[in-house]
């Protein structure tokens, strides 16, 4: 980032501002090389003195003017520095052409009214520009700061202030007139020092360069009252090149790029180290002042920079005493929920074991797990289920009293019930509790929850051992869908079988364990193979093969279906692209879990894997269940919209199961709908269910949409479908899910068998007479989309 704001100009004022900086400095330096005796000689000092010296403190004025008009950051502090500056210029140019001239100049005269301008104006900028960029300060940076600026000023005041009072003369004006500038140096000096201190002691240019001009005005003014209050003051040397030496300093902070404001930490070194510094410094006034007399000033300021820095480490003190009482405080709470949390419930289970040990008494331990938390996580968002554990910890508390609740983690719960005979009751209790709605930003949520219980010390005698068997119980409960359940041995192995499975669930997710298998769909019209899906398979060592529905219940449960759906995502690509490497240019079905569906992060993943699989618009469909546009359709319509954009297909799968919405079809981009298994089995002997069949079929060919009937299983189903006019077909009669290399050879074989394909005169016929229809009389007739890539993969007997 360049240091000075020039660079935002036009190029023609950029040009112009930064050469009128050039000629200030050249001005300045001529000043002080011709008052040192090395430049132009005695001929050239009115040049000098009156227009070079005057022309540089005008210039600086102009300059800060400038800045403040084409730059409107911290226009109003910038506006009243260029009006300090140009009060003290008209003051010189006032004296130049007046007072000069004078026998016996006048004491005070309209000069010092210039120059006193600068203070007021002085202090306004610095106010200005530290409410631009100081803000949300702890109070001890605010008495680091008034601490330092106030043992700076007695400093000051020892050396400058109160010799000058001593030597200052002659009447009451002359002698305020002459105070007025040590004191307003010195106020100008605390408030300098302390700003240093509001940035932790790290300014920045701007605010070093200011602290430049100010130091030199105030070094200028002290020599020359020291020097007119001796009687040894000479015109023409060095100390009058000070003035607009530090008039040109201000004007380059003007022009220098502020310092962002960062956080300031509080325990650098330099934050904690120069505040003790200026508070030494200030003691050491007060010892000095015991031995020599340093003034009513010096030592006022000394006592209160001492006070300040006192307040200071007492505000320090009590802040010490908050952040342990605060650590301690949260290393036993929850922060979410002000429940106690697992390190401070092991204390209070611990303390329990002991008190029944020494009594001879029992007592229960109650795990607690909502139910479909993570779908709620997945449906309303994080922050929603935030919201509903924060209101859950104040019910639990309000419901046992007395007992000793506490959040161990996620949407898991535990809590001691004193007495080991009212645990059945504190559950019915709790689930009574938890079915009273929760307001989650105007929606009403019930909560249902898994109960497990167990009982010291007739289940176990530790901690550990009781923690591990009350969630045995729980886990028990939710897989038997009962409010709650008691520790019993005879669940114990399931529910460890159950862990382990988790772990290897894991173990297969990283090194290969899940694998795809192929399912190919069948055109009825054709008997070629219109399309495959992919399948995801779990190769457990002892076990053997699993299928999905073995062990999704875990991925949900787990959070792993992120992991699961881009291997799966990976793998079917890859083997969609060397089908098509064969000639092979088929449709690839792929099944997405809702929860994938409401990961923000699914559409850059699905992104990043068409691109590297290179796969075509059209080539994927996704297979969405339709209960996820019943319940999510507002939220889902943006990333299904997103799919579309990048080419790919959507197919509701399980179509009639959850009885979805007609307006559905018709509102959002389906290319394919897939009738579930269950109307295909039924069909055979309930008319009604016929009927609904060869309704979707005619109702998918109106709407333009391609339609898949699954769970083929008998030759039965198969004609009958083929009877209504149904295009294509998926199930175990046509051909089971298999490997990759195995559906190759299964193609190179021929594909379908013969009798399941259509015979040869029945080939591109649709339809029966006899169908029942539920639309327009024309609806069988009407031709099919053919969106569908025919006989892909495999060819049908001529």
């Amino acid at each position: 980032m360049p240091m000075s704001l020039t660079a935002g100009l036009a190029p023609g004022v950029r040009m112009a501002v930064n050469g009128a900086r050039f000629l200030l400095v050249l001005a300045v330096l001529t000043e002080g090389l011709h008052n040192l005796g090395l430049l132009g000689g005695a001929r050239l000092d009115t040049f000098f003195d009156d227009w070079v010296y005057n022309g540089a403190e005008v210039g600086a004025a102009a300059l800060v003017l400038s800045r403040a008009l084409l730059v409107p950051r911290e226009r109003l502090a910038w506006l009243l520095l260029a009006d300090r500056i140009a009060g003290f210029a008209s003051g010189d140019l006032y004296y130049t052409l007046v007072i000069e001239k004078m026998a016996s100049p006048p004491t005070p005269s309209l000069s010092d009214a210039g120059y006193l301008l600068l203070y007021p104006c002085a202090y306004g900028m610095i106010v200005r520009l530290v409410g631009a960029h100081v803000h949300n300060l702890h109070k001890s940076v605010w008495l680091d700061g008034a601490t330092a600026g106030l043992a700076v000023a007695a400093v000051g005041a020892a050396l400058v202030l109160e010799p000058v009072i001593h030597t200052t003369h002659g009447s009451f004006a002359a002698v305020a007139t002459n105070l007025a500038y040590p004191l307003g140096d010195l106020l100008l000096v605390m408030l300098v020092i302390g700003v240093f201190a509001l940035t932790g002691w790290r300014p920045g240019g701007t605010w070093l360069l200011i602290a430049a001009g100010f130091a030199l005005l105030a070094i200028a003014d002290s020599v020359y009252l020291f020097s007119v209050a001796e009687g040894t003051y000479e015109g023409g040397t060095i100390l009058d090149a000070m003035w607009p030496a530090g008039m040109a300093v201000l004007s380059w902070a003007a022009w220098a790029r502020p310092r962002e404001q960062t956080e300031i930490r509080l325990s650098r070194f330099a934050v904690m180290l120069l505040p003790c510094l200026f508070g030494a410094v200030a003691l050491f006034l007060l010892i000095r002042a015991n031995f020599v007399h340093l003034g009513v000033i010096p030592e006022s300021l000394a006592a209160a920079a001492l006070l300040t820095a006192g307040w200071r480490f007492a505000l320090t003190f009590g802040d010490l005493v908050q952040v342990s009482e605060l650590r301690e405080h949260q290393a036993r709470t929850d922060d979410l929920t002000g429940l106690a949390n697992r390190r401070q419930f092991y204390t209070r289970l611990n303390g329990a074991i002991d008190g029944c040990h020494a009594r001879g008494a029992s007592f229960a331990l109650l795990m607690i797990d909502l139910d479909h938390f993570k779908d709620l996580n997945d449906t309303l968002g994080h922050y929603a289920g935030d919201l509903l554990l924060q209101q859950i910890g104040p019910r639990l508390e309000g419901v046992v009293r007395g007992d000793a609740v506490a959040r161990l983690g996620g949407d898991e719960f535990g809590l001691i019930v004193r007495d080991a005979t009212a645990a059945a009751v504190a559950a019915e209790r709790i689930h009574a509790a938890l079915r009273q709605p929760f307001e989650l930003e105007q929606i009403a949520v019930s909560v249902h929850a898994s109960i497990g219980i167990a009982i010291f010390p007739q289940d176990a005698d530790s901690t550990n051992l009781l923690l591990q068997r009350a969630d045995v119980a729980m886990y028990h409960a939710k897989e038997s869908r009962s409010r709650y359940a008691f520790y019993a041995r005879g669940v114990d192995s399931n529910s460890r079988e159950r862990l382990g499975l988790v772990a290897e669930l894991k173990d297969a997710l990283a090194h290969g364990g899940l694998v795809v298998h192929y399912q190919p769909q069948m055109e009825l019209d054709t008997g070629a193979v219109s399309g495959i899906e992919a399948l995801v398979r779990w190769q457990h060592p002892q076990r053997g093969l699993l299928e999905a529905e073995e062990f999704m219940a875990l991925v949900e449960q787990t959070g792993v279906m992120r992991e699961l759906t881009s291997l799966v995502l990976e793998q079917s690509l890859a083997q969609q692209r060397t089908w098509r490497a064969r000639g092979n240019d088929v449709v690839l079905a792929v099944n997405i879990s809702a929860a994938s569906l409401l990961d923000e992060a699914f559409v850059g993943d699905l992104r990043r894997e068409l691109t590297r699989a290179g796969t075509p618009p059209g080539a994927l469909r996704l297979e969405i269940t339709e209960s996820i546009l019943i319940e999510e359709a507002a939220r889902v319509s943006t990333v299904i919209a997103a799919v579309r954009e990048l080419g790919v297909e959507l197919s509701l799968d399980d179509f009639g199961t959850g009885y979805s919405p007609i307006t559905h079809l018709m509102s959002m981009p389906i290319g394919e709908i897939k009738i579930d298994g269950t109307f295909v089995a039924r069909m055979m002997d309930h008319r009604p269910t016929a009927i609904i069949v060869a309704g979707t079929i005619s109702l998918a060919r109106q709407l333009g949409i391609e339609l898949v009937a699954e769970g083929v299983e008998t030759t039965a189903q198969l004609d009958r479908l083929r009877s209504i006019g149904c295009p294509h077909a998926q199930g175990y009669l046509l051909c089971r899910p298999m490997p990759a290399p195995e559906l190759d050879r299964w193609l190179e074989a021929g594909g379908f068998r013969s009798e399941l394909r259509p015979p040869v005169a029945a080939r591109g016929s649709r339809g029966d007479a006899n169908t029942p229809s539920v639309l327009a009389p024309d609806a069988a007739s009407t031709p099919t989309p053919g969106r569908r890539r025919q006989a892909a993969l495999g060819v049908a007997p001529e």
